[in-house]
């Protein structure tokens, strides 16, 4: 059988988030996501239903070819919820930089390809998907990664916290940023400062600033 993929929106723009914020990068938005949080700014991309076309494989190779750019971000939805190994291993030997946007409550691989990185998510308390964390995914994390926590109150930023000064081996990049309308970035400086969280990324969603919040193919 043949590899397929439920494919919502394949774009390129900017990454507005995480280590490589304001590069080129191919995005790939996959359909189908494992969670439900509070905060979604997807919601058009919960359901494997929710794809626009299913592409194979070589389809989808063939449509990233296209561009000239030599990253790519797999996002969704929830990408690893795909068969993405193969394609990552592809992408990888092509010399791609690949970034999986994952949210934490999926299995990573047990070995990645050489060029892949991980940008996850850890749900906090006011996501409503906290205890769906898979905690073992921490020991995959190098610093390679991005470890992100998405805000919207104190009680999330504690449990941020909690998280990073509590972290042991080697650590990944942490980030936070805001939920859009809830919190706002000065709040997360100054809790940042309190606490003296020297290794916290403070970040805002780039695009969002720049085409606005309801925007998509951006």
């Amino acid at each position: 059988m043949k590899n397929e993929f439920p494919v919502v929106e394949l774009f390129d723009s900017i990454d507005g988030e995480g280590k490589r914020t304001g590069r080129m990068a191919i995005f790939v938005r996959f359909a189908g996501c494992n969670l439900r949080c509070t905060y979604c700014d997807t919601a058009y991309a919960l359901k494997r239903s929710d794809a626009l076309e299913v592409l194979t494989e070589e389809e989808l190779l063939k449509r990233i070819h296209n561009y000239p750019w030599k990253r790519i971000t797999f996002t969704g939805g929830e990408p690893m919820l795909q068969n993405l190994l193969p394609l990552c291993q592809t992408l990888s030997d092509e010399g791609y930089d690949i970034n999986i946007e994952t949210n934490g409550a999926v299995p990573l691989f047990a070995h990645r390809p050489e060029h892949v990185f991980y940008t996850m998510d850890y749900k906090c308390t006011d996501s409503g998907m906290k205890d769906h964390m898979l905690l073992s995914n921490f020991s995959q994390l190098d610093e390679r990664d991005v470890l992100k926590f998405v805000v919207s109150s104190e009680q999330d930023l504690n449990d941020m916290r909690r998280i990073v000064t509590g972290w042991k081996g080697i650590a990944p990049d942490f980030y936070v940023s805001p939920v859009w309308g809830k919190i706002t970035p000065a709040e997360l400086v100054e809790y940042v400062r309190k606490y003296e969280l020297s290794s916290v990324c403070v970040q805002v969603q780039l695009h969002k600033i720049i085409w606005g919040a309801e925007r998509r193919g951006v």
